[in-house]
């Protein structure tokens, strides 16, 4: 009976979303062996580097201005 009374719902189709390109990390401390003002760090690893030209064993750039770090590919010379 439920066959009979079911109905198909149609699906609507959704424009393509906007890749992702904001990822949030959070800032954490290196372990200091109890000593005081431990350093800041902060670890970056996902795939998705590998889609913006990334490569394991790269050379990079990090531009730091205040509340911003740009990280770039040493270009060769």
């Amino acid at each position: 009976m439920a066959k009979a009374h079911s109905k198909l719902k149609s699906t609507t189709c959704k424009a393509p979303t906007q890749p992702i390109t904001d990822w949030f990390y959070t800032v954490g401390y290196t372990p200091n062996l109890g000593r005081p003002n431990p350093r800041p760090q902060q670890f970056i690893k996902d795939r998705w580097r590998e889609a913006f030209g990334f490569t394991i064993g790269q050379t990079i750039i990090i531009d730091a201005q205040q509340g911003l770090l740009i990280i770039r590919i040493e270009e060769p010379f």
